[in-house]
């Protein structure tokens, strides 16, 4: 929970920071490259925190005014409600976050000869 905690931040930093919208798998596969115990952990740490912080920041716009955008892109996607944009948004975030995070693992335990997967 830590570590989920610490590339969160990193991530929230980084992205108030700077232009770039790829950290959200940059920063999980370096986790996972450094610091994965397990590929599920690797995974796990990269989708909850890429997950939490895309959904808080799309709940934040969709609450603070940017909903007009949301709106549209549901009635384009045919999905109907702006919250399940959110929610999509969160997910992918989180799926993305967590392949690299177990990406970045897997690099390392190709390297090391590692066979520990759990």
């Amino acid at each position: 929970m830590i570590a989920a905690l610490a590339v969160f931040i990193v991530l929230g930093v980084l992205h108030l920071f700077t232009p770039y919208w790829w950290w959200v798998m940059a920063v999980p596969f370096v986790f996972g490259l450094a610091y994965g115990r397990s590929a599920w952990r690797a995974a796990r740490t990269g989708a909850l925190a890429a997950g939490a912080l895309w959904l808080g920041a799309a709940a934040y716009f969709q609450l603070a005014g940017s909903a007009l955008i949301a709106r549209r892109m549901a009635g384009l996607l045919g999905i109907g409600s702006p919250w399940v944009m959110v929610a999509a948004a969160g997910l992918l975030a989180a799926l993305a976050a967590g392949v690299s995070g177990l990406a970045g693992f897997s690099l390392r335990a190709l390297f090391r000869g590692s066979s520990k997967t759990r």
